[in-house]
């Protein structure tokens, strides 16, 4: 498990976590026929903001690992880009607007909390998997937040979502460094991280239609703010 998460973190971390450069595509979609997608967006450095981002160190390995163990499709930032290059523009361009995203991220600030889940300007009950992720963290005895100023997610994937299509169908979550770094910490990546998200996508696969379909009768668009 632990050497096949390195064999795979060597290929984005691979010329100073550029990626693989020789790919004609910078996002690619391993489409396992399944409703939820789990994104590692910036699994190699990118450029944003007119400058270059550090890549979510180990991201992309762990989406991928269980992208292939738990049968989930995966969308994955794959190489740098001298230019800016979105998840979402990918999204649209593709027409995957009607799948489920859980967005997977790193943090390195040091609070609190071993995950920060974000909804951007949505409220957290207007996303009926958010709880089931929650349940999940307890049950680890991870701790969490919802919408933490600083991972909100207005800027990413979450927030752009919401933009263009006006539904909640994506949730940023970020992860602590000991709960990703798998050369530091591979007890823990094994024995907590990965099967606490083995957990949260069963509790997606249960009922895939329910939590859609809690969505579409939701009248959140009235009552919550949207993004400009």
């Amino acid at each position: 498990m632990i050497s096949t998460l390195k064999q795979y973190d060597a290929y984005y971390n691979q010329d100073y976590s550029s990626g693989d450069i020789s790919n004609s595509e910078v996002f690619v979609l391993n489409n396992r026929n399944t409703n939820l997608i789990l994104s590692a967006p910036h699994a190699t450095r990118s450029f944003t903001n007119k400058h270059d981002k550090r890549s979510d160190l180990y991201t992309g390995a762990i989406a991928q690992y269980l992208g292939e163990t738990e049968k989930v499709s995966t969308l994955i930032r794959v190489k740098y880009t001298p230019y800016k290059c979105l998840i979402s523009d990918y999204i649209v361009e593709h027409n995957l607007q009607e799948h489920y995203f859980l967005d997977i991220h790193c943090f390195n600030q040091d609070i609190d909390y071993d995950i920060c889940l974000g909804t951007a300007e949505y409220d957290a009950k207007d996303y009926p998997y958010l709880d089931k992720i929650i349940e999940v963290a307890k049950k680890y005895n991870l701790k969490y937040i919802v919408n933490h100023p600083d991972y909100m997610g207005k800027a990413g994937l979450v927030g752009r979502y919401q933009k263009a299509f006006s539904k909640p169908n994506v949730i940023q979550m970020e992860l602590k460094k000991h709960l990703r770094d798998f050369y530091s910490c591979p007890d823990i990546v094994e024995n907590t991280t990965l099967p606490f998200l083995r957990d949260v996508i069963k509790e997606y696969k249960k009922n895939p239609r329910l939590i859609l379909q809690s969505i579409r009768d939701k009248s959140y668009l009235t009552s919550t703010k949207k993004v400009l």
